[in-house]
């Protein structure tokens, strides 16, 4: 029983751990664009990024082979500016998914497609 329970405490924590080990992330998408920011080193912590408009994190989520990055326009927060959400794909070593992005000036100008995130050291 014991034992058991102590493998379970290994498989919650290795995949943070994992995680944990990036000290930044940098996620291309189409049109030769990149986008990269530093992983808080604490949970609940949000990072900063640096967008084709002033932008805010509003949520960010970096766990259990899942990423998640919201980022509102800094000064109409009730405009999204970019939302990422990548799973891991553990053959490939990398973060696999959908980007949307807001680059309009006073209009919307919206553009989603495939986006590839890696961790860098």
């Amino acid at each position: 029983m014991k034992r058991a329970a102590i493998l379970c405490l290994a498989l919650l924590i290795v995949p943070r751990a994992a995680s944990a080990a990036a000290t930044s992330i940098a996620c291309s998408y189409p049109k030769d664009q990149e986008l990269t920011f530093d992983v808080p080193k604490k949970p609940g912590v949000l990072p900063s990024i640096e967008f084709d408009y002033p932008s805010k994190v509003t949520l960010f989520s970096f766990r259990d082979g899942n990423l998640l990055l919201v980022a509102m326009d800094a000064e109409e927060s009730t405009r999204v500016r970019v939302v990422i959400s990548a799973q891991r794909d553990k053959a490939k070593g990398l973060y696999i998914g959908q980007i949307v992005t807001d680059a309009g000036g006073n209009q919307l100008m919206l553009d989603n497609g495939p986006v590839t995130c890696r961790m860098k050291d």
